[in-house]
């Protein structure tokens, strides 16, 4: 699935970016348009992902633990918060602020992915038959 694949590469994704703007804050840099190009990508792939989710909503398909849209929700709504807030910071700060947030964005994913997925599979909606359970 689409959404299961985008989760993937979102939770690696910011990964790398934290590690990356970790490891630049610790060598003396700053925030660089390199690093917020690739804020840019990871805000495009967590909408990607939650459009994914949404379309999933929409035909049917629920996470078995509704704990699940916090961590979409909160995953998208975190880089443009920092980004209110670090806007008015030197680039220094704003690079370990957004280097942190990229780490806790990977968290989310993570939990996403965990709680979209502790029964199985993405389950249905009641009345709604399942991929893995064929109707009768």
């Amino acid at each position: 699935m689409l959404h299961d694949r985008l989760a993937v590469t979102l939770i690696l994704f910011m990964f790398v970016t934290g590690v990356w703007g970790v490891i630049a804050y610790a060598r003396g840099g700053a925030l660089s348009g390199s690093f917020t190009g690739t804020l840019a990508i990871g805000q495009a792939l967590i909408m990607a992902q939650v459009l994914a989710g949404v379309a999933l909503v929409i035909v049917g398909l629920r996470p078995p633990d509704p704990t699940h849209y916090l961590y979409g929700a909160t995953a998208i709504l975190s880089l443009p918060f920092i980004w209110s807030y670090a806007r008015r910071r030197d680039a220094r700060q704003a690079l370990l602020m957004y280097a942190l947030v990229a780490l806790f964005i990977f968290g989310l994913g993570v939990r996403g992915i965990m709680t979209g997925r502790e029964r199985g599979p993405l389950s249905a909606a009641p009345g709604v038959p399942s991929a893995a359970t064929p109707a009768s």
